[in-house]
C-alpha cells in the first residue's frame, strides 16, 4: 500500500477527532516528522512520538492510551474487532425484530438499542414479553404504539441510572468499517471510566474534587487560547505571512512589502443561563464550575440560573452546594419567564459584543412565547449558543428543539469534553 504509515497516522488521528481531541493537519505533519527520528519497530518509541505530537492537553492522556491500544493491533485482532462490530450491528437488527408492536418496529434509536443489548438476559426477556403482551392485548390499536415506546424508553433510562455498564461514551460512526470497529471497541472498553467523557449526570459526589481539578486544567488552556488573538497593525511586531505573500504577488512573489500583526487581547462578554430544574441540576453545577474557573481570566461573565424564575449568580465564593439552596431549585422549567426576566431586569448585559449561552434540555412550558423572546434577544447580542444535554438523536421528539434552533446554534453537551469543545469552537 502506498503511504502505508501516513495512512495509519491519518486514520488514527480521525479516531482521536471522533472523541473530541483537537487533531488537525499540522499535528499529523508533526507526527510524521517525529517518526523519522525514532526506531519504528520500537512500539514504546512509536507511542511516545504520536503522543507528543497529537496530544496537546494532559487531560487527554488516558484516552490516547486507550485509543492507541485499540487501533495499533495485529491483523488478527483487527479482524476480531471488525467481526465484533458486525455482530453488534446484526444484534441491533435482531432487537428491532424482537421489539415489534403489531409487526411494526418500535421507534428506538441506536442508543436505546445498545442499552437494551447490555441488559442481562432475564431483563431483556421481561422487556420483550411486555412488548408482546401489550401488542396482543384486547382493544389495542396502533394509537398505543407511541405510549409503549415511551414506557420502554423510560424503563431503559431507569436501568441506565441503576447500571453503570449501560453508560457508554457517545460517538458517531464515520462510515468506514475498520475505523467504526475501533470506535466501537474504545466505546465498549472504556465504559466512561474517564471523567472527561462521562455524562455529567453520572459524576458521583465522591468524584467532585477530581472533576474540579479536571475543570481547572480545561479552563486554563481555553482561557489562554481566547487571549492569543492577532490583529493587523502598521507597527513592526510579527510578520503576517499570509498577507505578505499576497502583497508580494505584484513583485513576482518577492516579499517586498511585509505586513505585520500584533497581539490583541480579545476577551468576549459571556451571559450564561443555566437550567436548575430537577433533571438539569448536575449539568448546571459542573457548567457553572467551568464558567467560574474561566471568570478568573474572563471577568465579563454574567451567570444566571432559572427554573420557573431567574436568579443571578455571584462567582465570588460560589460552590455547587449553593445550588440546592436556591429558591427556585428543583421547580418546573419555564424558559419564557426566565428570558422575560432577563430582558426586563438585566437588559444591560445583552449587548452586540455579548454571547448568550443557554444550558437546558428545552423541555419547557410556553415554548412558542420563549422562541419569540429568543428572536428578540438574537437581535441584541452577537450570538446565542444553546447547550442541550439530550442526545442529538432524541431532539426530534421535542417540538421546542426545532422552535429554538431557528434563533440559536444548538450543540449536544452532556460531558466536560463536549462542553470544552463547544466553548473552544465558539471562542477560539
Amino acid at each position: 500500500m502506498i503511504n502505508y504509515l501516513e495512512d495509519h497516522v491519518a486514520r488514527f488521528a480521525q479516531v482521536l477527532r471522533s472523541f473530541g481531541l483537537p487533531v488537525g493537519t499540522s499535528e499529523m505533519l508533526d507526527a510524521l516528522e517525529a517518526l523519522k527520528y525514532i526506531e519504528l519497530m520500537d512500539k514504546s518509541q512509536f507511542r511516545a512520538a504520536l503522543k507528543a505530537t497529537l496530544v496537546k492537553d494532559p487531560v487527554h492522556d488516558a484516552f490516547f492510551e486507550n485509543a492507541f491500544s485499540a487501533y495499533f493491533v495485529d491483523p488478527d485482532v483487527r479482524k476480531e474487532q471488525v467481526q465484533g462490530h458486525q455482530d453488534h450491528l446484526a444484534a441491533r437488527e435482531e432487537v428491532k425484530k424482537e421489539l415489534e408492536f403489531q409487526d411494526t418496529a418500535l421507534d428506538l434509536n441506536e442508543r436505546y438499542l445498545d442499552m437494551y443489548l447490555q441488559l442481562p438476559d432475564m431483563e431483556q426477556k421481561r422487556v420483550k414479553d411486555f412488548v408482546s403482551r401489550t401488542s396482543e392485548g384486547k382493544n389495542v390499536t396502533s394509537s398505543f404504539k407511541p405510549i409503549l415506546e415511551k414506557v420502554i424508553k423510560g424503563a431503559l433510562d431507569y436501568q441506565k441510572e441503576r447500571r453503570k455498564e449501560l453508560r457508554l461514551v457517545p460517538v458517531e460512526p464515520v462510515g468506514e468499517e475498520e475505523i467504526d470497529a475501533v470506535l466501537h471497541q474504545i466505546t465498549v472498553g472504556n465504559k466512561e471510566k474517564d471523567l472527561l467523557y462521562r455524562n455529567m449526570e453520572y459524576i458521583d459526589e465522591s468524584e467532585y474534587q477530581e472533576a474540579r481539578v479536571l475543570i481547572r486544567k480545561l479552563t486554563r488552556r481555553l482561557a489562554s487560547g481566547i487571549s492569543r488573538r492577532y490583529q493587523h497593525s502598521s507597527k513592526i511586531k510579527r510578520v503576517d505571512l499570509r498577507r505578505s505573500i499576497r502583497a508580494g504577488i505584484r513583485y513576482g512573489g518577492t516579499l517586498m512589502d511585509l505586513k505585520y500583526k500584533q497581539k490583541k487581547m480579545q476577551k468576549p462578554e459571556i451571559v450564561i443561563l443555566c437550567d436548575i430544574s430537577g433533571s438539569m441540576l448536575k449539568y448546571s453545577q459542573f457548567t457553572l464550575l467551568f464558567m467560574q474557573a474561566l471568570s478568573e481570566s474572563l471577568p465579563r461573565i454574567n451567570a444566571f440560573v432559572f427554573a420557573d424564575n431567574l436568579e443571578k449568580i455571584d462567582f465570588m465564593g460560589f460552590s455547587v452546594e449553593q445550588m440546592t439552596q436556591s429558591q427556585i431549585w428543583g421547580e418546573g422549567t419555564n424558559i419564557n419567564t426566565a428570558l422575560k426576566n432577563l430582558m426586563g431586569n438585566h437588559y444591560q448585559v445583552l449587548r452586540k459584543v455579548s454571547v448568550l449561552i443557554v444550558l437546558s434540555d428545552t423541555k419547557s412550558l410556553q415554548g412558542e412565547e420563549a422562541a419569540k423572546k429568543l428572536k428578540e434577544i438574537k437581535r441584541r447580542v452577537k450570538e446565542i449558543v444553546w447547550l442541550n444535554p439530550l442526545p442529538k438523536a432524541d431532539w426530534s421528539r421535542y417540538p421546542t428543539v426545532s422552535l429554538f434552533q431557528k434563533y440559536c446554534s444548538m450543540r449536544e453537551c452532556s460531558s466536560l469534553a463536549q462542553l470544552s469543545k463547544v466553548l473552544t469552537k465558539h471562542f477560539i
